[in-house]
């Protein structure tokens, strides 16, 4: 599911220009509401602002920003490789241990996984 900007807040962190305010998205929300469905070891945020993992970082995931749709909508892959990572991993017990911020490096060793899931298509 999704939490959309009304569920976030904001706190000040540290960058390297110097202290700013900016939103967080707090995946305790849903840790507390779905209690025992979903936690910190199967949960993952993904966004194109890394910032708004501040409070739960290894659960986010960065991606590239939809930009210029009407130049990139043929060539932007990045939805579509997502796509390939989430299926490859949403069959393990558990995300720990998984560093999502190096996704597309696990999607190149394991993606032959994927082509077997799909049928080899």
């Amino acid at each position: 599911f999704v939490l959309d900007k009304k569920a976030m807040f904001t706190i000040k962190s540290q960058f390297k220009n110097g202290e700013k305010k900016h939103y967080v998205k707090p995946l305790q929300l849903i840790w507390r509401k779905f209690n025992g469905i979903y936690h910190e070891d199967n949960t993952i945020h993904i966004d194109d602002l890394s910032r708004n993992f501040a409070l739960n970082a290894p659960q986010g995931l960065t991606i590239k920003p939809y930009k210029h749709a009407y130049k990139n909508k043929h060539t932007d892959t990045e939805l579509l490789h997502l796509t390939h990572y989430l299926t490859l991993i949403g069959k393990l017990d558990s995300f720990k241990g998984l560093d999502h911020n190096k996704w597309k490096e696990y999607l190149e060793k394991h993606g032959n996984q994927f082509a077997n899931f799909q049928g080899g298509n």
